[in-house]
């Protein structure tokens, strides 16, 4: 993080002399030995992380105090993170907002150490911070209502901790001091947290060499606490000295930050290592600077440097926008930070690929097919002790004609029988014959249990949608139309959802739903469009309804940016208001949910866009609920990484 006076700063921080000489100033004597560093370092896994402020805060306070901390939205967001294979964040605390509410502070950090680790993500923890943005500049933080975010600027509402007289006024300071002990002395010990980060850009907004004190005596407090974890103050740029040799001699492992391209980093790289300590580069990654994560991740990995991009899901904090950027400059067309949206899509679907591949990323990413059959849109439903499966099949022309209908029975979602085709156009189809242009194929077939039998919901590619009633009870049929007559609406992706009261839905296109009759004739009323609050629809096909914790979930598929998502919004209602839409299962378009025999809950899978991990084949993901109560893939914890105690 930089403030715009820094953007045009030429002697950066890895710049050959503007770095002290490994080991050449007097060492704190709470700090640990190289060989210490080194033995904690290499109980890690590699580490790979994020600065965060939840998308909804605009600063420091409002990301912690009661009245904004947003427990819900961190887990979604953490979740996303955890999903692309993100495994540290490092957040800022506020000092104002401990002083206002000590323990109330603590069991927030408490919850969102919680949440986070829940994800398989560390936490690495900033106590100050000189950085100050916006017009005017915010030098002090505030309680209560922050200053709303200004239209175009980055970080407009960004306060510094404890602010910026305090850093100077020692009347301050045994309060601050109190600030660092209560923290470190909770957390200390706490294996969520990776280390301590004291201070951010020390220095920044003008304050220079005003800051060390305080940088110094940070050190000395943090160390009083005899916390397990590392204290560092990241080097961040040329123009102090004095601040880089009192902050590379006191950091148990060195930290930079480097907004820099692939070369610049190589050499910042270089020159931090000179100090013979485990080297993290605690902030980096701004794109009109030159940082490309398809270049610079890889090289993170390959030289064992742990690293925390600036940003997550753009938000509040306005980082898409560039350092200097004024009041009300348009929306860019580079993002400066960030990687994705409030829905969870991402800002560039190439950027989150690549982060995928070098993290080794759970989830989606792992995923392998249920068993090697071209199969498209699959469906699964459970009726009594088994499992049926279906979709669109007849490749490689089933966009133009196909013969029907299969279904595949299982009794543990691993071994799938075939049952063969239990509707063809020839043998069972009334008005599906008719053909356009000689092509007629079944799309994206469905089958549901209710009522005591099977059922088949299907569009034809030139005809409309209908349902499909199993005569006998079986799913292999024989199946009749409940309209023989012509198709229940003119559109795609048709879908049937039963309610707990009995009544049953269609569901279809793009989140129509119409109550059928009661004897399954045809729609009883009009349909409607259920729409999410932030966007026209959920998305543009493969509606499906599923109720999961009381809620109503409606999923549809859309594509962004050629990558075909599962997008689901959530209402207490069939009919709404429904949420917001939100990214569920990335690459997996076209799905549905269902719960199995001991209540887990399961998506389907297919695969089509370029980045999924098979194409056109059927899969399953298992899925869970966030505590805002949306879905998303399930992704189990890793043990703790970190053994042992390492102490001052």
């Amino acid at each position: 993080m930089r403030t715009s006076a820094f953007c045009l700063v030429v002697a950066i921080a890895w710049g050959g002399a503007a770095l002290p000489a490994a080991e050449s100033a007097p060492a704190a004597s709470a700090r640990w030995s190289p060989e210490k560093a080194w033995e904690w370092y290499r109980a890690q896994p590699w580490i790979c992380g994020f600065n965060y402020v939840p998308s909804g805060a605009c600063n420091t306070t409002e990301f912690w105090r009661a009245e904004s901390f947003d427990a819900p939205a961190i887990d979604r967001e953490l979740g996303w993170a955890r999903g692309i294979g993100f495994n540290s964040c490092r957040v800022f605390l506020q000092y104002l907002v401990w002083k206002h509410d000590p323990d109330g502070l603590k069991e927030r950090i408490n919850r969102f150490l919680g949440i986070a680790a829940r994800h398989g993500i560390t936490t690495a923890i900033v106590f100050f911070d000189d950085c100050c943005f916006g017009d005017p500049l915010l030098t002090a933080p505030s309680l209560g209502a922050q200053r709303e975010p200004i239209p175009g600027m980055i970080l407009p509402s960004w306060t510094p901790s404890p602010g910026l007289a305090a850093v100077t006024d020692r009347n301050v300071w045994p309060d601050l001091e109190r600030y660092v002990k209560d923290i470190a002395g909770r957390f200390g010990r706490d294996p969520r947290v990776i280390m301590w980060d004291l201070y951010n850009e020390p220095g920044n907004t003008n304050m220079g060499d005003k800051s060390l004190p305080l940088v110094e005596a940070a050190f000395a407090w943090a160390a009083a606490a005899n916390p397990d974890q590392p204290l560092t103050v990241s080097v961040w740029t040329g123009a102090y000295p004095n601040l880089n040799a009192a902050q590379c001699a006191r950091s148990d492992v060195i930290s930079f930050h480097a907004y820099t391209n692939f070369d610049g980093m190589t050499q910042a790289i270089a020159a931090h290592k000179a100090h013979g300590r485990p080297v993290i580069c605690t902030e980096w990654m701004a794109r009109l600077q030159g940082s490309r994560w398809d270049t610079d991740l890889p090289l993170f990995k390959r030289e064992a440097v742990g690293c925390y991009a600036w940003g997550l899901v753009n938000g509040r904090t306005q980082a898409q926008f560039p350092w200097g950027s004024p009041r009300n400059a348009p929306e860019p067309k580079v993002w400066f930070h960030d990687i994705m949206r409030r829905d969870g899509s991402p800002y560039d679907p190439a950027e989150i690929a690549a982060i995928r591949r070098v993290t080794g990323a759970p989830g989606v990413a792992r995923l392998e097919p249920l068993f090697d059959f071209p199969v498209r849109d699959t469906c699964v439903c459970r009726a009594g002790d088994a499992y049926y499966l279906t979709g669109t099949t007849g490749y490689p022309a089933w966009w133009e004609t196909n013969e029907g209908i299969r279904v595949w029975r299982s009794h543990d979602l691993k071994t799938w029988e075939p049952l063969g085709l239990v509707w063809t156009f020839e043998r069972d189809g009334t008005w599906q014959k008719k053909t356009v242009d000689k092509k007629r194929a079944v799309w994206a077939p469905e089958i549901h249990w209710f009522k005591g039998t099977f059922w088949l919901a299907y569009c034809v590619n030139y005809g409309g949608t209908g349902i499909l009633r199993s005569t006998t009870g079986k799913a292999e049929g024989p199946y009749a139309d409940v309209k023989p007559g012509g198709p229940l609406t003119g559109e795609i992706d048709a879908s049937l959802f039963c309610d707990d009261d009995g009544g049953v839905y269609f569901v279809y296109q793009n989140g129509k739903i119409a109550r059928m009759k009661d004897d399954m004739s045809d729609l009883a009323e009009e349909p409607r469009l259920c729409v999410p609050s932030n966007a026209p629809q959920v998305g543009f096909e493969g509606a499906f309804v599923f109720k999961a914790g009381g809620a109503y979930h409606l999923a549809c598929a859309d594509f962004v940016a050629g990558e075909y998502h599962c997008f689901v919004a959530r209402a207490p209602s069939l009919m709404g208001p429904y949420g917001e839409r939100r990214l569920a299962i990335p690459h997996g378009g076209h799905n549905m949910f269902f719960a199995d025999r001991e209540g887990s809950w399961w998506s389907t899978f297919f695969g089509n866009d370029p980045q999924a991990p098979f194409r056109e084949r059927p899969g399953l993901l298992r899925v869970e609920f966030g505590l805002d109560g949306g879905v998303r893939p399930y992704l189990p914890a890793p043990a703790p990484a970190r053994p042992g105690a390492y102490g001052r």
